[in-house]
């Protein structure tokens, strides 16, 4: 049985009268809604956005435990062909695991994307060490681990958007699969301009994923900002113009 997509999580294509589209790709468990205010930004200034759906995500736990990371990378990487010979240029924008999947695009795809905006990538997670100790019992005794740094009064929203409160176990093997077999390996590989940014206070994921990714690829051009007062998702950030503007203005460069 299959869920239905929640409304609010469903892609969405934004038109401009440009030759240049933004793929905005979500990360792990979350939705295209992640990047609404974004994604209205980036149009009012002339770029054509697509905001994809990955497989399993924006229903219900169960529909992503039934995917695996290649539909994922699949997703994206329909997304780039589809695009190729459209548009002059290609920017792809990933939030979290999202950005993962851009990178590993780049990486396989440098004459066709023009750069890359990375926001909050996962590479080193906050309590890694707990979580892939626990992990193998997790998956034997238990199908779903729950976020528990989501607060009872944003549970409403937070899955109305089509976020997932809760994580199957599987899927964060299929996760941690992707990290360590294609994003750890293949960052070098990448040779388009970056942008790479994520917060010092991120919850989930280690701003040193960051720096990491800085020092692995191998783009004359690329640029870290690291914030310090913003949580894991700066696109809802109180200082979410502030990171609009330096895209655009990395974008313009």
């Amino acid at each position: 049985m299959e869920f239905r997509v929640k409304e609010k999580a469903k892609p969405y294509f934004y038109e401009a009268d440009s030759d240049s589209l933004a793929i905005l790709i979500h990360g792990f468990t979350g939705s295209p809604d992640d990047f609404r205010d974004l994604a209205k930004f980036l149009v009012n200034r002339g770029i054509t956005v697509s905001a994809i759906l990955l497989p399993g995500h924006g229903s219900y736990w169960k529909d992503l435990e039934k995917t695996t990371h290649y539909h994922w990378w699949k997703t994206v990487d329909d997304e780039i062909n589809k695009a190729r010979g459209k548009y002059k240029k290609i920017y792809l924008i990933g939030y979290s695991f999202g950005a993962n999947l851009a990178f590993d695009m780049a990486a396989r795809y440098p004459k066709e994307i023009t750069s890359v905006i990375s926001l909050g990538i996962s590479v080193y997670l906050r309590r890694e060490f707990l979580i892939k100790t626990l992990l193998p019992f997790f998956h034997f005794f238990l199908k779903r681990i729950k976020k528990d740094y989501i607060k009872k009064d944003q549970i409403a929203d937070y899955e109305d958007r089509g976020c997932y409160l809760y994580i199957p176990t599987a899927s964060t093997y299929e996760f941690y699969k992707f990290i360590n077999t294609y994003t750890k390996k293949e960052l070098a590989k990448v040779t388009v301009p970056s942008l790479i940014i994520h917060s010092q206070d991120d919850t989930i994921t280690n701003p040193k994923s960051s720096q990491f990714v800085h020092q692995r690829i191998n783009s004359p051009k690329k640029e870290l900002l690291i914030l310090d007062d913003i949580n894991h998702n700066p696109l809802i950030s109180e200082r979410k113009d502030v990171i609009f503007s330096k895209i655009m203005e990395f974008i313009n460069s």
